[in-house]
């Protein structure tokens, strides 16, 4: 175990920790890190503390760092527990349509879900560099954990897809350029597609002549193409915008991760 505190309680350590121990609050960093472990920290330490305490290493990829926080569980458990309802009905309503190319769909979208970790995950700004930028440096909660993985060479298509796929990144290449490479499946939305940068950011994007967006995808992003909503239940509609915000927790779908 070692200490994290501010740069201005260094000098008065030991009298930190006689005082403090006792009200100590633990957190951890681990992945591409010179210094991976646990740290015990004051109340007013930020992110920025426990970046030069693990020191990042310089192969390490921020852009896809994970910041899970406790507090995040709970709010995200209600999430998971909402998506899977949600495809339960929709499974059961493809049934009673006699759809069976979305059930199918639905089924394997189920299979895919049901075992996703509920992460914590939440979005802050993890690039060391950023976090002397005072409005990045957020303050650090009880047992959060920071997670710094190695950078990817790929990008991952999932949802209303025959197959998810994952594909050889390019810099230059747009969204649609990735999903013509990932065939859809017959029951997928063409209107509109969910962008999830590594960082976690969501965005809908149009993707049909009349909604056209220009948007790119950083390396180590996911594409969700949603299921059309016209062939889902009334009761059932935030399937997708639902499903795209659980896929922005997940940190490590493909596996570059070394705790």
């Amino acid at each position: 175990m070692r200490f994290l505190f501010l740069p201005r309680q260094v000098a008065s350590l030991l009298f930190l920790f006689f005082c403090f121990a006792a009200h100590a609050q633990t957190i951890s960093i681990s992945g591409a890190v010179l210094k991976p472990g646990e740290y015990q920290w004051q109340a007013g330490a930020r992110l920025r503390d426990a970046i030069v305490a693990g020191q990042v290493r310089a192969d390490a990829w921020p852009q896809g760092a994970a910041l899970l926080r406790r507090s995040a569980v709970e709010p995200q458990q209600r999430l998971k527990a909402g998506v899977l309802f949600d495809l339960r009905t929709n499974l059961v309503h493809a049934r009673s349509e006699a759809d069976p190319a979305l059930e199918q769909l639905l089924g394997d979208m189920l299979a895919f879900v049901e075992p996703l970790p509920v992460t914590g995950r939440v979005t802050a700004e993890l690039t060391p560099f950023q976090l002397l930028v005072k409005g990045n440096n957020a303050l650090l909660e009880a047992g959060d954990r920071l997670l710094y993985p190695q950078r990817p060479d790929s990008v991952r298509v999932l949802g209303a897809v025959d197959h998810p796929c994952q594909l050889l990144f390019d810099a230059a290449l747009d969204i649609q350029d990735y999903v013509n490479q990932c065939p859809t499946h017959a029951r997928a939305d063409r209107n509109h597609i969910y962008l999830i940068q590594p960082d976690g950011a969501v965005e809908q994007v149009g993707m049909a002549h009349w909604n056209e967006q220009q948007a790119y995808i950083a390396v180590g992003g996911i594409l969700y193409v949603p299921i059309d909503p016209r062939v889902l239940a009334e009761q059932a509609q935030a399937l997708n915008p639902e499903l795209a915000r659980l896929l922005a927790t997940q940190y490590d779908l493909g596996g570059r991760f070394s705790e």
